[in-house]
């Protein structure tokens, strides 16, 4: 009896129990715009917690906890001279953070003899969203815009309705993205006609998505992915090296390179833009002018949302700090320093170098894994706050989709 017991509430059951109930629940909430997905990565982490393999790898932490480690306090910390005065930035960084880093570690925990239950309800969740958001591609957003009118109350006459729904399901567009591509390489990999079939629907449905909704930054994070998973499968190892490696160079030195780029876009380039690129432009401009007033420690975590300012745009008034930069390394350089983006760019490298292919790491797992980071990484870099934490969440449950989806050794 007390075996049964023990058995039902070991870290490999938690683990596969977890993961049917989060699989169940992301189906719902990707569609609604993936908001959720920090909740349920967050309570995944909570229900799985993996105690025992934590207290081993804790015992005695590498440089990458211990540099991750350091970068977190640092960004939490920056909250006491950050402009920002509410704590929940920094609160959620903190808490919620190293809930999603157990994320996969938990996932990967799952026995092999229950990885197909795992992987079952995890193509079950994706066939869902693809049928969701294929309707909704197919109706112009009519299951959004019904929400919105009948449940959050929006007056049909407004004229950013189309805009407000079009925002809900590109954002929901993203964890999309990297959840079906894993999938399509899941199902590719069974070698039977049906699911190859199935595979090949989910892919069209993909680029449907990624394509629609009036955001470009999806279907630019698609195709970098496409070209980066096709590099891990002849180079795994390397090219996930190379992505966190140029990642960590990037973050080092963004200023500069936005300086340089800055430069060589002149207003002819940026009038020839799609006015939202423009209107990038003036946010990098003015995120470096705000940088260099702080450049070792940062103004802090969250002053991004009150350093504002405004200039006009084709006629238009418009906001050169909305929220964020629009980039995630003048995020951290803008919020963190110096100090900060160095922490983070170290962590990035020390990780790189311990990356190995094994048979617990095999290759098709890291192209997986490679196809959800380049989908993040595009859409952090151009589209969504760096610190934002429902893309984080988005993030741990693909890296724990890859791992569930591993061959078996």
């Amino acid at each position: 009896m007390m075996q049964a017991v023990r058995s039902m509430f070991s870290e490999e059951s938690r683990a596969l129990w977890a993961w049917l109930a989060v699989m169940f629940m992301t189906a719902f909430l990707i569609p609604a715009g993936g908001l959720g997905l920090a909740a349920a990565g967050g309570l995944y982490a909570l229900f799985a917690m993996p105690g025992t393999t934590l207290w081993r790898h804790l015992r005695r932490p590498g440089l990458v906890t211990l540099l991750a480690l350091a970068a977190l306090v640092w960004a939490s910390v920056s909250h006491v001279w950050s402009p920002y005065r509410n704590p929940d930035e920094a609160l959620k960084l903190a808490l919620l953070t190293p809930l999603f880093i157990i994320v996969p570690v938990a996932a990967a925990r799952i026995a092999p003899e229950r990885q197909v239950l795992a992987q079952g309800a995890f193509i079950a969740c994706i066939i869902f969203i693809l049928v969701i958001m294929a309707m909704e591609s197919l109706t112009g957003g009519d299951l959004t815009l019904s929400y919105k009118l009948d449940v959050e109350g929006y007056d049909p006459a407004r004229t950013d309705l189309q805009i407000r729904v079009d925002r809900v399901l590109s954002r929901g567009a993203t964890p999309a993205i990297m959840l079906t591509g894993i999938a399509v390489m899941l199902l590719w990999t069974r070698k039977v006609l049906s699911m190859r079939i199935l595979a090949v629907l989910a892919a069209l449905v993909t680029v449907i998505m990624a394509l629609d909704y009036g955001v470009q930054a999806n279907a630019a994070a698609l195709a970098a992915a496409i070209v980066m998973t096709a590099l891990a499968a002849r180079w795994p190892a390397f090219t996930l090296k190379f992505i966190l490696t140029a990642l960590a160079v990037l973050i080092l030195a963004g200023p500069l390179l936005f300086t340089l780029l800055l430069g060589l876009a002149g207003p002819e380039l940026g009038a020839a833009m799609p006015m939202s690129w423009e209107w990038r432009l003036e946010i990098w401009r003015f995120a470096l002018e705000r940088i260099w007033e702080a450049p070792l420690a940062g103004h802090g975590i969250g002053a991004s949302r009150v350093l504002d300012g405004s200039t006009e745009l084709r006629g238009y008034e418009i906001d050169l700090l909305p929220l964020h930069a629009h980039n995630a390394s003048l995020t951290i350089w803008l919020e963190t320093g110096l100090a900060g983006a160095a922490l983070i760019a170290g962590a990035l490298l020390a990780l790189a170098r311990s990356i190995r292919v094994s048979p617990a790491f095999p290759a098709l797992t890291v192209m997986m894994i490679v196809f959800a980071l380049s989908v993040w990484l595009v859409n952090v870099a151009f589209s969504y706050g760096i610190w934002q934490e429902w893309h984080h969440g988005a993030l741990a449950l693909a890296i724990a989709a890859a791992l569930i989806s591993r061959p078996k050794p």
